[in-house]
């Protein structure tokens, strides 16, 4: 989102000092790609905007691309407007939109951006451009400062932003407008040390059409990106919608049978898998109404992962009932899994001072049966847990009973 004038109002249609028939073809083209640059920065904010589903900071992006364009303008008609104007409003247009530019990469990214970082570059750069109205070389100097500190500045909130979805886009993104800036600051310190090459030898030369180029480079890769970067932000959230329960979090049936099947065709055996149902939801949606039943819900599916967490698979299969495949563990930590649940959620908190218990079916295998089945024999050792007494949990035995844990063997409720 570059435009091309870099801060210095140089007139592009002084080709006095140009040498040679290149010189001459880059003077009389340095206008079209100024042209150029604006039409596509146009386009792409016409089309950011068009956007039917709008995201956070799209709209500033497509604003700063719009002026940068009239910036762009400016500079084409530099020759014609007054050399105050031109200059000063160039420089506080450029210098607007990039402030502009890292305030919807902050809000692309879920990230504050201080005041500061946006109001400071902007003041900064219309006192410099007014003290040194008639010295180019400075001019080129603190503009070219000004904005390579702007683009490490959209670079940090870029890296510091700690928004799901699309990291290794975000990452190229960072690396994009990082990459710019050093380049922008290097022009800086060279500028100082060579002030010709950025002044007489601007307007005319290959460094005018070259920098030009630049900012086209740096927007049109920078808007493509933003646009990666939304659609595989939107893959993930389709893809996460796909498989997640909406209201818990937790895996889907569709998603959990399909994570439990790869569970079972690997050697992580032995395997157990839980059944595990909320004691008399129905009466709870029933006496305090469905939005508490859904804080039911979504308070007992947190205690489960938090107990389970990386051991195994939580799942949501419907209603109040879950399921949990725990590869690499036999019955006595399967157990001691279930013991654990079953403390934490009778023990656990909430509204109009209600007690919460949960009741836990429990199979395991030495050896590759379907999710099916095993699912099966959770919910039948589950079923009998219910007729226990509720608050407990009972292990499925194939070829014997289902045997019940006695309640002596719970954890006594603090």
């Amino acid at each position: 989102m570059l435009s091309p004038g870099l801060g210095v109002g140089a007139d592009t249609k002084n080709g006095e000092n140009a040498t040679g028939c290149i010189a001459i073809m880059i003077e009389l083209d340095a206008p079209t790609l100024l042209v150029t640059s604006t039409l596509v920065q146009w386009l792409f904010a016409t089309l950011l905007l068009m956007e039917r589903r709008q995201e956070p900071g799209i709209d500033g992006w497509a604003l700063s691309l719009v002026l940068h364009g009239v910036a762009n303008m400016v500079l084409y008609a530099r020759p014609m407007v007054p050399p105050f104007f031109g200059i000063m409003f160039y420089n506080a247009c450029v210098m607007t939109a990039f402030s502009i530019s890292h305030w919807a990469i902050g809000r692309i990214f879920s990230r504050c951006v201080p005041w500061w970082q946006l109001v400071l570059p902007i003041l900064v750069s219309v006192v410099l451009m007014a003290w040194h109205l008639d010295d180019i070389g400075q001019r080129v100097v603190f503009f070219s400062l000004i904005v390579g500190i702007q683009l490490l500045f959209i670079t940090g909130t870029i890296t510091k932003s700690e928004k799901d979805g699309g990291l290794r886009l975000k990452r190229w993104l960072a690396i994009i407008v990082c990459g710019f800036g050093i380049a922008f600051l290097s022009r800086s310190i060279f500028s100082y040390f060579y002030p010709l090459l950025f002044t007489q030898f601007l307007g005319t030369s290959l460094l005018q059409a070259g920098f030009i180029m630049v900012g086209i480079a740096y927007f049109v890769v920078s808007t493509l990106a933003i646009f990666l970067f939304k659609l595989e932000r939107l893959n993930e959230k389709l893809q996460r919608e796909a498989t997640r329960d909406s209201l818990t979090g937790l895996l889907n049936r569709r998603a959990f049978t399909q994570r439990a099947k790869a569970a079972l065709a690997s050697d992580d055996y032995p395997i157990s898998v839980l059944m595990i149902d909320i004691d008399d939801f129905k009466k709870i949606n029933d006496s305090f109404g469905h939005s508490l039943g859904d804080k039911v819900l979504v308070h007992c599916a947190c205690i489960f992962e938090q107990v389970i967490g990386d051991q195994g698979i939580v799942g949501r299969l419907g209603g109040e009932e879950f399921a949990v495949m725990l590869p690499h563990c036999g019955t006595a930590k399967a157990q001691l899994l279930c013991r654990q649940i079953l403390s934490r959620i009778s023990n656990s908190y909430t509204e109009h001072d209600m007690t919460l218990s949960t009741s836990i079916g429990v199979t395991v295998t030495k050896q590759a049966l379907c999710i099916d089945r095993l699912l099966t024999q959770a919910d039948d050792a589950l079923y009998r847990a219910k007729h226990e007494g509720k608050n407990t949990f009972m292990v499925f035995e194939p070829m014997t009973r289902t045997l019940p844990i006695p309640q002596d063997d719970l954890p006594a409720s603090h």
